[in-house]
C-alpha cells in the first residue's frame, strides 16, 4: 500500500502531476482507490514522502552509450543450435527475477513463468506441437480450399498454403524443429482475462529477455509454434502443469550458443510515416 508521509512532503506536486490515473491529492495527502501501483510517485519524489514496500532508494544513473545499445541490437540473432551445456537453475531464476523491471502495458504485472528443463518434457512439447499444428494445417485441403478462398481471398489462402508446405517440409527434415534440443524453455503465461494486456506484457518481456540474454552469454529463440499449439491443444499446458485458466503468450528457448555469428547483417530500412 502506498501512503504519503506528511512530514516529508514539500508540496512540489511532482507526484500528483505524474500519476497516470490522477490518484494523488497533495492538498489532502491522500491516494485514492484508482491507484494502479505503478510507483511513479515514489520514483520521482526527492524527499521520500511517498512510502511503500517497493521503493529501493536512489536509482543508479545509466552509463550505457547509444552506440553500445546499437551494437547489442546488431549482434543479437535467433539461435537454433544450442551447446550441450546445461543452465544452472539459479541462473535462470536470476535471469527472470532481474527482468521483473520490464515495462508492462497496463501495469497489472500478471505474468507467470514456467521453466522446462526436463529433457523428456521438452521432447513431449516438441512432439505435441508438431502433431497439433500438423492437424491444424490438415484443415487446408481440396474440400476446404474453395470455402477458404471465398472468405479469405486468394492472397491470404496462398500464404496459408505456403506456410503449410514450409512447416511440413521442415518437419520431415528436422524432428526437433520446435525445441531444437535447447536445454531450457521459458513459457510466459497469465490468467486468461478480458481485461488487462498480458499478451502485450509477455511480448515486451520477451523482447527485453532476448537482449538481456546476450549480455550474460546466453542465446535465445522465440518460438511462436508452441504458443499457437497451446491455443489448440490443452494437453501442452497440462504436461507442464500450467492451469487450464491460463494462456501461454510467449515461449522462449534458451541455452548456451553452439556457434558464434561473426558478421553483422543489415536489415531493410523501416518505412516511417510522420504526421505533423
Amino acid at each position: 500500500m502506498t501512503t504519503i508521509l506528511t512530514d516529508n512532503c514539500c508540496n512540489c506536486l511532482k507526484c500528483e502531476k505524474i500519476c497516470p490515473v490522477s490518484g494523488i491529492n497533495i492538498d489532502s495527502k491522500t491516494i485514492n482507490d484508482e491507484c494502479i501501483e505503478c510507483h511513479h510517485c515514489g520514483a520521482i519524489c526527492k524527499t521520500k514522502a511517498i512510502h511503500n514496500e517497493y521503493l529501493l532508494g536512489h536509482t543508479t544513473q545509466n552509463t550505457i552509450q547509444p552506440y553500445e545499445f546499437e551494437q547489442l541490437m546488431q549482434q543479437r540473432r535467433s539461435h537454433r543450435n544450442f551447446s550441450n551445456r546445461k543452465i544452472a537453475p539459479e541462473i535462470i531464476a536470476e535471469f527472470i527475477e532481474n527482468l521483473r523491471f520490464s515495462p508492462t502495458a497496463s501495469n497489472q504485472q500478471s505474468l507467470q513463468f514456467t521453466v522446462v528443463t526436463n529433457p523428456d518434457k521438452l521432447l513431449l512439447i516438441n512432439k505435441l506441437t508438431i502433431t497439433t499444428l500438423s492437424k491444424a494445417f490438415g484443415g487446408i485441403n481440396a474440400f476446404t480450399k474453395p470455402l477458404l478462398k471465398l472468405f479469405l481471398g486468394n492472397n491470404k489462402l496462398s500464404k496459408m498454403e505456403q506456410a503449410k508446405q514450409k512447416f511440413m517440409n521442415k518437419k520431415e527434415l528436422n524432428k526437433q524443429m520446435i525445441c531444437y534440443n535447447a536445454p531450457a524453455l521459458i513459457l510466459v503465461h497469465s490468467e486468461t482475462t478480458p481485461t488487462g494486456m498480458p499478451c502485450h506484457d509477455a511480448n515486451i518481456w520477451t523482447g527485453m529477455a532476448i537482449l538481456y540474454a546476450e549480455l550474460i552469454d546466453l542465446c535465445t529463440c522465440i518460438n511462436g509454434y508452441i504458443v499457437n499449439a497451446a491455443k489448440r491443444n490443452k494437453s501442452l499446458k497440462n504436461t507442464v502443469n500450467i492451469p487450464d485458466t491460463h494462456t501461454i503468450y510467449s515461449a522462449l528457448l534458451i541455452g548456451y550458443p553452439k556457434n558464434r555469428f561473426e558478421n553483422k547483417v543489415d536489415r531493410p530500412t523501416p518505412i516511417i510515416n510522420t504526421i505533423t
